[in-house]
């Protein structure tokens, strides 16, 4: 299981690698789609079908958000102590990839039930990046940024949709689903591509913070599964997405607000690098338990 799990994904990632070595393309239009159209199809369609119910929507949302504020919190402290301005950090070491390789990984490993919970950690990691984590690099509040995007309605209209047992007409139903299916291995050669556009700088402290990104993710999540007694599909869920490496989403925030950009990409390529081997150790350590 982990290896026809984690073989594809990096497959398909390194990909979009060697396209993006060879040809120079311009990959907003294709990331515009993912987030307006073939996410939202994605997102709905898993959710409304999948035997995920309110409990599990919860127990894997407050969990996320709990790692998220922990991680958060260690990281100001981290900067505190170590006298650092380089505030971009903040991202890259609190921010999961939870979407573009989360997905993925949870849809392989775990089948539809599997994204679905996905779906709820990346949702509470995206209103986290797109409010708090905008106002941490730039100062301001851009609260409604995290509420432009359709991201958080397809979770919506999808968990009525399952809870009210709503059953989607199959001629319309078919549809949705065909262009969510779109999301996941465009996703990722997108991913391979923008990992060709960084370039490596002081790689001590970015190898440092992609560890702590990765590790304290993970033992994080391992604590407050073990405090609150987290059991099944949702304990599997929460720490793999937990130990995701950082978001490509944090780099493109701190390119736009000029915070610390090229340590940031750092980050977020050897952090990605490293899950090639943490993604199968965690997946092994899941089919043990």
């Amino acid at each position: 299981m982990i290896l026809s799990t984690v073989i594809p994904v990096f497959l398909i990632i390194l990909i979009g690698y060697i396209i993006g070595k060879y040809k120079k393309i311009n990959t907003q239009p294709f990331v515009n789609l993912i987030v307006y159209i073939a996410g939202p199809c994605l997102i709905f369609s898993s959710i409304s079908k999948s035997d995920i119910n309110l409990t599990d929507f919860l127990t894997i949302a407050l969990s996320a958000i709990a790692i998220i504020l922990i991680l958060a919190f260690l990281v100001f402290i981290i900067l505190k102590i170590t006298k650092s301005k380089k505030v971009g950090l903040s991202l890259p070491m609190t921010i999961g990839n939870t979407g573009y390789l989360g997905y993925p990984v949870a849809l392989f490993a775990f089948g539809i039930a599997g994204l679905s919970g996905a779906v709820v950690f990346d949702m509470t990691n995206s209103l986290f990046l797109y409010s708090f984590g905008i106002y941490i690099i730039h100062h301001k509040n851009e609260i409604k940024e995290a509420f432009k995007i359709p991201l958080l309605y397809a979770v919506i209209i999808g968990l009525l949709f399952n809870l009210l047992k709503i059953k989607t007409p199959e001629i319309i139903f078919k549809p949705i689903e065909t262009i969510g299916m779109i999301t996941i291995p465009l996703a990722l050669l997108i991913l391979g591509y923008k990992l060709t556009e960084i370039k490596i700088s002081e790689t001590k402290t970015a190898f440092l913070a992609s560890l702590f990104r990765i590790i304290g993710g993970f033992l994080i999540a391992l604590i407050i599964i073990k405090l609150f007694s987290i059991t099944g599909l949702s304990k599997n869920i929460i720490l793999i997405q937990a130990a995701m490496p950082s978001a490509v989403m944090s780099m493109i925030l701190c390119q736009k607000y000029r915070r610390d950009a090229n340590l940031v990409a750092s980050v977020i390529f050897i952090s990605t690098i490293l899950s090639i081997i943490t993604i199968p150790l965690i997946l092994w350590f899941l089919s043990l338990s």
